[in-house]
């Protein structure tokens, strides 16, 4: 390299430096695009605080890491759809209490409160908060997600989330009230939705039967089944059933007790099984089939109206006919005999 083409060392020195890049902020997409924005617009609804956004971060955790990481102090929510997913919802404890006593006393005290365990009462105040605030999530699969209850003790935790991938959307705000302003940490656990891969080709129906067989099996299957729990079944005159009342007393049979039947709507049980508790829900887990593991449905061939009348009075002809007695040899005329009664031959 020529010296006049390169820069003096002094020069280089002197030179002023340029400003240094600011780093950009991570873009964050799906359910953490809009908490910021709900939760600000959803606690000014609630209560008169200004909630002033600060870093936001997203990240994938399962159900361990997320029991890891849940502050004992902190006021935790149990989050629940349609379809029976569990999700939670967390504010820390400054968040909380400043957001409860916002709501109460209807402002913020010089001084915070101090440290206490969230109560049911502080359970109420907080859910139509956190209810807004999915609603004014950007992802839209957000909106059947609901607080349910408080989850006091959190070693219940395990048994109440389901153990799967979860979206952890965390927050940090400012809780402005006048010249007052406490730090709070808002974060959702989200259950993780499956993104289909677009490299994968879509199967398509080798013949418009195939998309039509599917359409109306998905139809079919989409209809409601109604099953009844029965406990037992018990048969009584019916002027003891016009006599029952409030405090009425019916006996059931002491081996029922254990046991539970799910009944269809014609009557016959489906399955039987056991009372327990999911998620805090009542639950029966099935435990055996009445009459063993049920087989697959023999297919008939359909007859064409009337055959099965002509097939029934063929078949009783034929036992009637098969049910006759045989003629005696006697009672046949002899040959080249006339008449129709028997004769003896000259002696």
């Amino acid at each position: 390299m020529n010296v006049e083409h390169r820069d003096p060392v002094l020069r280089r020195k002197l030179a002023p430096k340029a400003d240094p890049v600011p780093d950009a902020e991570p873009v964050v997409a799906g359910a953490a695009a809009g908490l910021r924005r709900a939760f600000a617009r959803a606690v000014s609804d609630a209560a008169p605080l200004v909630a002033d956004a600060g870093a936001i971060r997203r990240q994938t955790v399962t159900q361990s890491e997320l029991l890891d990481m849940t502050d004992g102090d902190s006021f935790v929510g149990l989050l629940v759809d349609a379809n029976g997913e569990t999700g939670l919802a967390l504010m820390d404890q400054s968040g909380f209490s400043a957001v409860i006593e916002a709501m109460t006393i209807g402002r913020l005290a010089p001084r915070a409160p101090i440290p206490r365990r969230p109560t049911t009462t502080d359970a109420s105040l907080l859910a139509e908060l956190l209810d807004a605030t999915l609603d004014g999530m950007a992802d839209s699969g957000l909106s059947t997600l609901r607080f349910l209850r408080a989850v006091a003790d959190h070693r219940l935790l395990s048994v109440l989330i389901d153990d799967i991938d979860y979206d952890f959307v965390s927050a940090d705000f400012s809780l402005m009230s006048g010249e007052i302003e406490r730090p709070a940490v808002v974060a959702f656990a989200l259950p993780r939705q499956a993104v289909p891969d677009s490299s994968e080709p879509v199967p398509v129906g080798t013949d418009a039967g195939s998309g039509w067989a599917q359409a109306l099996e998905s139809s079919v299957m989409a209809a409601p089944a109604c099953l009844h729990a029965e406990l037992g079944r018990v048969t009584m005159p019916l002027a003891q059933v016009l006599d029952l009342g409030v405090g009425g007393t019916l006996t059931l049979p002491l081996s029922n007790l254990e046991d539970i039947q799910l009944v269809a709507l014609d009557g016959r049980a489906q399955a039987v099984g056991r009372l327990g508790q999911s998620r805090g829900n009542r639950a029966v887990r099935l435990t055996s089939w009445p009459g063993g593991m049920p087989g697959p449905t023999e297919m008939v061939d359909a007859q064409p109206p009337g055959a099965a009348a002509t097939q029934e009075r063929i078949g009783s002809a034929e036992m009637l006919a098969a049910s006759a007695p045989a003629p005696n040899a006697l009672d046949r005329p002899l040959s080249g005999a006339s008449g129709s009664g028997p004769r003896c031959a000259p002696g």
